[in-house]
């Protein structure tokens, strides 16, 4: 599966900072019109189709079974309409399917994955922002946010892409939030074996697996704190879930985060507080 997520389009981690465009109200076809602020924090399957193409048609039944299926979890399809501008006909073809999931003209990502052009085309955007699948398969878009809602509150998992072979029993400790000074030992100690003119094929071969995992990890790493600092004024409890975790996998750096922790723990609760008055506010408008 990781192979296959590997295969999408990855985005800068820049995490619902104005990433989203078309959700206003002269581009809503049909459904609940959403807002940025819906899509904070959740899986977001994006469709990209058209009233002039057969496969995209064909598919929209599906898409209403994954949206009951799914809609309840933390979750949202995002039906994107990319062939001009035709109110009456996307209507026609939402009340022929039953269509009740959030229809827009040419809504999105700022930046969506590139594709060749050809209609349908998905792209799945997980609950941090980040691309992680892109391509005209459904089922593989399906496969991808059934995963991607499985993570949603999950700690970060820190060599992703990562084909672990000699190290299969280290994959489950390399993920934000565990001590990884052994782990991150042993792989330097491979690495500095291999180095020795004496060093076998094998000790080679197991050294450049560790080499790959060290450098996923220090990337994994790099976008932790960058992730952190989107997340510092967009969302403060996240931001300061993901700097415990970060405080606990790397202690030196994260270090740099302890004299911050009381006032981000404050803002942390203010904006749970300013959320549920909202929550509330608009339930009361139904």
């Amino acid at each position: 599966m990781k192979k296959l997520l590997l295969a999408a389009c990855l985005v800068p981690c820049a995490l619902f900072a104005d990433v989203w465009r078309g959700l206003d109200e002269a581009s809503h076809y049909a459904g609940p019109p959403i807002t940025e602020a819906d899509l904070k924090g959740k899986v977001v399957l994006v469709d990209l189709w058209g009233v002039n193409c057969p496969p995209c048609r064909a598919l929209l039944p599906r898409m209403e079974s994954l949206w009951a299926s799914y809609k309840s979890k933390p979750f949202v399809l995002l039906g994107s309409h990319r062939q001009g501008r035709s109110p009456d006909r996307v209507k026609e073809l939402v009340k022929a399917n039953k269509l009740t999931y959030p229809i827009y003209e040419r809504a999105g990502l700022v930046e969506e994955p590139p594709g060749d052009g050809m209609l349908p085309y998905m792209y799945v955007v997980n609950h941090r922002g980040k691309v992680v699948y892109a391509g005209h398969g459904h089922q593989e878009a399906v496969q991808a946010v059934v995963e991607a809602i499985m993570k949603v509150g999950a700690a970060p998992d820190l060599t992703e892409g990562v084909t672990f072979r000699k190290y299969k029993a280290m994959e489950k400790q390399l993920v934000l939030g565990k001590p990884l000074k052994g782990p991150l030992a042993k792989l330097q100690g491979d690495v500095r074996k291999a180095q020795s003119k004496t060093a076998s094929a094998a000790v080679k071969a197991q050294a450049e697996e560790a080499e790959e995992i060290l450098a996923a990890v220090d990337k994994a790493r790099d976008e932790a704190k960058a992730e952190i600092a989107s997340l510092e004024e967009l969302n403060p409890p996240e931001a300061v879930r993901m700097i415990k975790l970060f405080m606990a996998s790397f202690p030196a750096e994260g270090a740099a985060y302890k004299e911050r922790l009381p006032e981000l723990t404050a803002r942390a609760k203010e904006f749970a507080a300013a959320q549920k008055a909202a929550a509330k506010e608009a339930k009361g408008k139904k």
